[in-house]
């Protein structure tokens, strides 16, 4: 019986941590200085050819989680307009080009 009690604590623990960095192309998008309307989305769909097979498994597991958070965002996201670092957009922001 103890040792299930542990299994699915560690199962619990595992889903946490799963939650917490889901959606992180949203965040991502943001930290990157090119926010807007679904830039979690947009930003995996620019990154996403260059990314080896494994990261696309976990682009496509996170994109659900992209798409929730972007929605979430969307009252917010659309009033902001991204302005262009003097160093130019990065790799994932080649959608505001």
């Amino acid at each position: 019986m103890g040792g299930k009690r542990v299994a699915l604590k560690r199962l619990c623990i595992a889903a946490l941590l799963l939650i917490s960095i889901a959606g992180c192309q949203t965040l991502r998008s943001w930290d990157d200085d090119c926010p807007g309307v679904y830039s979690g989305v947009r930003y995996f769909s620019s990154q996403r050819d260059s990314l080896p097979w494994d990261g696309k498994v976990f682009f496509t597991l996170d994109l659900p989680l992209t798409v929730v958070a972007d929605t979430l965002l969307l009252p917010f996201s659309a009033w902001v307009d991204p302005v262009k670092p003097a160093s130019g957009w990065v790799p994932g922001c080649r959608w505001l080009d």
